[in-house]
């Protein structure tokens, strides 16, 4: 997927949220402006449905960079515990793994040996966990708690189990496989602080330039220990770099779930 097609991505994520919280479909994702006029603007449009409006949004990504080599790893990881946990009675579970030792990165490190080793070791821990998980729709392992499964308890600190809503929509790797996620929990305070500040910077142009919408999309397998932190930094950048003279609204947009939220509104 290129830039152009995550941000379109992302932007569409974006107009679902909104209608979510709107309870009803008041807004429409429309396209981008360059093909619909030929401008040269990275804007994309939403129409709002209740005033015939369109809305301009901007979208600027906020990834870490030393999540690169991880982020590769993690979908190698991704793809072979889904193949290695076919027909073992988790085929209608979205299954994530959550990694310990935040400042370690222990996936950076990860070959193809220690894929292997992982793969049994997940498939064996939930063969021996099938009858306690039943039929509940959410179960959280403590890994702490199953010292005997390694190296799985080593790498990951949590392993979250939710039963899909809709089983038979959900694209899947092959047939009879869970959806399997891998996220990070990991964080480089000095380069985040930088990243988020460039995040915002990035799309202040000065004056004379505005959109109605700036979106702010963590990429990547970024598991963002504490949402609510960041969310309060964004605002304080946004605040102190005046960003609402060029935007609005602010909006962050979570790659993972937290709670009940994934879209948070700054300014």
């Amino acid at each position: 997927m290129n830039q152009k097609e995550e941000e379109e991505s992302k932007c569409r994520e974006f107009v679902a949220g909104l209608n979510h919280l709107a309870e009803h479909e008041r807004y429409r994702y429309v396209g981008r402006v360059s093909e619909l006029d030929g401008k040269e603007f990275p804007d994309y449009l939403i129409k709002d449905r209740r005033t015939s409006s369109e809305l301009h949004v901007e979208c600027t990504r906020f990834s870490p960079d030393w999540m690169t080599v991880e982020k590769a790893n993690i979908q190698i990881l991704e793809r072979r515990f889904a193949h290695d946990l076919r027909d073992i009675g988790y085929e209608n579970y979205d299954i994530f793994l959550q990694t310990r030792n935040p400042t370690e990165h222990p996936l950076q490190k990860l070959n193809r040996s220690g894929v292997e080793d992982l793969a049994r070791s997940v498939k064996r821990f939930l063969t021996a966990q099938k009858p306690q998980v039943g039929e509940q729709s959410f179960v959280k392992f403590n890994l702490d708690d199953f010292r005997r499964y390694m190296p799985l308890t080593e790498t990951f600190q949590f392993l979250l189990l939710a039963r899909l809503d809709n089983p038979e929509a959900v694209n899947r790797l092959d047939d009879g496989s869970p959806i399997v996620r891998v996220g990070v929990m990991g964080f480089e305070l000095s380069e985040i602080e930088g990243r988020l500040e460039k995040a915002i910077s990035s799309k202040l142009r000065g004056p004379g330039h505005t959109a109605d919408v700036l979106l702010i999309y963590s990429e990547g397998p970024l598991f963002l220990i504490d949402v609510p932190k960041t969310v309060t930094r964004l605002k304080e950048l946004a605040e102190a770099k005046a960003a609402q003279e060029s935007f609005r609204e602010i909006w962050f947009l979570a790659h993972y779930w937290t709670g009940d939220e994934k879209m948070y509104r700054l300014v």
